[in-house]
């Protein structure tokens, strides 16, 4: 069983890899006036638009993340319980 006991412990290491990854995609999130948000009329409500849409395609994926390294770890468990009954 040691195969198994091996193998949970890869998906672990997959899981704290994806944990760490939820953490950080939306900490290199660029500040708004990048976009330009701070300019004024339309440029500003563009820059202000594509910073929304920025922050939330990052935020999306860090849930996406997030969701995936706790499926990870949850089969980790899994496994790891099996190979114990086994």
């Amino acid at each position: 069983m040691d195969a198994l006991h091996t193998l949970a412990a890869r998906l672990d290491e997959a899981s704290d890899t994806l944990a760490v990854l939820a953490r950080r995609v939306t900490a290199g999130d660029p500040a708004h006036p990048v976009f330009g948000a701070h300019a004024a009329g339309r440029p500003g409500e563009i820059g202000r638009a594509l910073h929304r849409q920025w922050t939330t395609a990052t935020g999306d994926r860090a849930r996406e993340a997030a969701a995936a390294a706790a499926r990870l770890a949850a089969t980790a468990a899994a496994v790891r319980s099996a190979a114990d009954r086994y």
